[in-house]
C-alpha cells in the first residue's frame, strides 16, 4: 500500500505577533474586527491581520464579532503584513482566552521536549 503523502505542510499554529517572513502555511484563530468585500480584519488579542482571498465568497458567512480560523500564506506587502486566505472555519461556539493557555502549554512542552532531546544527545 503506498505510503500518504500530504500535498503540502501542516499549518502552524501562529498569534498574530509571532508570524514570521518565510513561513509557508499558518493558522490564526481570532474574531473579525472589519469586513470589506473579499477582506477582513482578523484580531486575536495580540495584533490585528488583514486577511484576504481571491474568492469573493470566502467571508460571505463572517460579520463583525464572528470568531474564525483562518488557514493561509503570509505574505509581506507595502503596509504591512497580510494573510491569503485559503479556509476559513467559524469557531463561534470557541472560548479563546482557553485556546490561548492550551497554547502556551502546549509551546511549554515543546520546549521541555527539545531540551530533554538535547541533553540525551
Amino acid at each position: 500500500m503506498d505510503e500518504f503523502q500530504p500535498r503540502r505542510k501542516v499549518a502552524k499554529p501562529r498569534r498574530i505577533s509571532e508570524i514570521r517572513v518565510g513561513e509557508e502555511f499558518v493558522r490564526v484563530t481570532g474574531c473579525v474586527a472589519y469586513k470589506k468585500n473579499s477582506e477582513i480584519v482578523l484580531d486575536d488579542g495580540s495584533g490585528m491581520l488583514t486577511v484576504f482571498s481571491d474568492d469573493s465568497g470566502m467571508f460571505r458567512d463572517v460579520d463583525i464579532g464572528s470568531k474564525i480560523r483562518v488557514f493561509g500564506t503570509p505574505l509581506i506587502t507595502e503596509g504591512g503584513q497580510e494573510l491569503k486566505a485559503e479556509i476559513v472555519q467559524k469557531v463561534d461556539g470557541l472560548d479563546l482566552q482557553l485556546l490561548e493557555k492550551v497554547m502556551e502549554e502546549v509551546k511549554k512542552f515543546e520546549s521541555e521536549v527539545k531540551g530533554e532531546e538535547s541533553v540525551q544527545s
